[in-house]
């Protein structure tokens, strides 16, 4: 059987990657298609306790991803997804999206691959995984039906809170602030222009939002985030914390204002949207959000592949630049 040489991106001890050769079947199974990669992006707080070897035994199985290899103790190969052009079947000659480590050529389900709309740019397409997540957030939050100026705070410039902004303005919001400790960060979002107020983090007052959307990965900005909410207020959870203990102060008024927080994670649909949208719905929607060259504000400059090693070496260290690059692997 006929092989394509390849190159994927492995973690192969804590806070260092390589890059290493693979053989892909040039033939497959009717029901497999092969893929090569145009772009990719990094899931910045994942792949960083990934690449640190931080992922708890508990949630491994939870956090497994598809078509991964080797194991989360490392060596592995891990990542989210490429954009690139499908080369066999019915959909050869168009460009997909694939949940898939970062990989140079791929061989995998036709179910798998999202079919993109030609008109999407191919480099926009790699937003998808952070716009489904700030969606599917915004839809937790359950804020349809409430007033626009209903006041919202999201605590995180980084690229998911940057979104949650961008759909919560998309939805008619007028009154949504983003608190952020950095001050490029802070730089950053306000010259975006979908985000209106952007605050240090000791500028926020204490009980003004009714709710919150947190999304740091800093535990001090999460007690920032419950304090910063009222009566019945709602904290929505978006960081992941691995295997780090998350100290909280639960007493003060946390109880007398019946405070809330909702874990929010994109590998379920929302409740209030599970009775209309399963998966392939709520991505029609991010497909949708997609049509708009603004979100091209989002996308860092582009990173060759074979330079990828480097760039997450940074990425271990806290040290890696604001916003990611997108891979680029070349047509």
């Amino acid at each position: 059987m006929t092989e394509i040489t390849t190159q994927a991106y492995w973690v192969i001890e804590p806070g260092r990657g390589e890059l290493r050769t693979e053989s892909v079947s040039a033939e497959g199974a009717p029901d497999t298609c092969l893929i090569r990669a145009i772009h990719g992006a990094v899931s910045l707080g994942t792949e960083r306790l990934v690449g640190l070897g931080k992922v708890p035994a508990s949630c491994q199985s939870d956090m497994a991803c598809q078509y991964m290899a080797g194991h989360f103790s490392l060596p592995i190969k891990y990542g989210y997804h490429l954009v690139g052009r499908i080369e066999e079947g019915e959909h050869s000659g168009k460009h997909g999206f694939v949940m898939h480590p970062h990989q140079g050529v791929a061989r995998v389900r036709e179910r798998d691959v999202v079919i993109l709309p030609e008109s999407l740019p191919r480099i926009r397409a790699t937003l998808i995984p952070n716009l489904e997540t700030a969606l599917n957030a915004v839809w937790d939050a359950e804020v349809e039906g409430q007033e626009p100026s209903t006041p919202l705070v999201i605590w995180g410039a980084g690229i998911v809170g940057l979104l949650v902004a961008y759909v919560l303005e998309r939805q008619g919001f007028e009154s949504v602030e983003v608190v952020e400790a950095t001050a490029p960060r802070r730089d950053f979002a306000n010259s975006l222009p979908w985000i209106g107020t952007v605050r240090e983090p000791r500028e926020v007052s204490s009980g003004r939002y009714g709710k919150a959307f947190h999304c740091t990965g800093s535990p001090a900005a999460l007690q920032g985030a419950l304090d910063s909410v009222g009566f019945e207020g709602t904290v929505i959870e978006m960081s992941w914390f691995g295997d780090q203990t998350v100290p909280l102060r639960l007493g003060t008024d946390f109880h007398s204002q019946r405070k809330q927080i909702r874990a929010s994670q994109v590998g379920t649909v929302a409740p209030s949207r599970r009775g209309s949208h399963g998966p392939r719905e709520r991505l029609d929607v991010v497909l949708e959000l997609l049509d708009d060259a603004d979100l091209d504000l989002l996308l860092g400059s582009p990173l060759n592949f074979p330079d990828l090693p480097n760039w997450m070496s940074q990425l271990y260290a806290n040290e890696a630049s604001f916003p990611a690059p997108i891979i680029e692997y070349g047509e």
